[in-house]
């Protein structure tokens, strides 16, 4: 079970978060908080992202909006990359001559677009 925080946990466990920032963020839409019957929670990933969000405003002065959309094309390239291993393992798991050939159209196609 994964652990979750109410707002004054959050504040005090991502120490560069301010209940101001939160109030911010929030309506940036960087974190979207579960709402429950004892009132909104948050989770590890809420943590994560608001860790990261708290440092690039503090290191590029970052307004909410553009961290929003940076953290945005971040979760974006996650997701292209657990979607590239999956068609990775795909690709191993097949027999050694589908897997050549698979490779070979692989490495024309992407230096033909160079």
């Amino acid at each position: 079970m994964t652990r979750t925080l109410t707002e004054e946990q959050l504040i005090e466990t991502v120490t560069r978060l301010t209940s101001t920032r939160l109030t911010e963020y929030l309506a940036a839409e960087i974190v979207i908080p579960e709402q429950t019957e004892q009132g909104l929670i948050y989770h590890s990933l809420d943590v994560a992202r608001l860790e990261l969000a708290c440092e690039l405003h503090d290191q590029y002065e970052m307004e909410p909006d553009a961290l929003s959309m940076m953290i945005s094309l971040i979760d974006q390239m996650h997701g292209l990359r657990a979607e590239l291993r999956e068609v990775l393992n795909a690709v191993e798991a097949q027999p050694d001559p589908v897997r050549k050939q698979l490779i070979e159209v692989i490495g024309t196609a992407r230096f033909r677009r160079r």
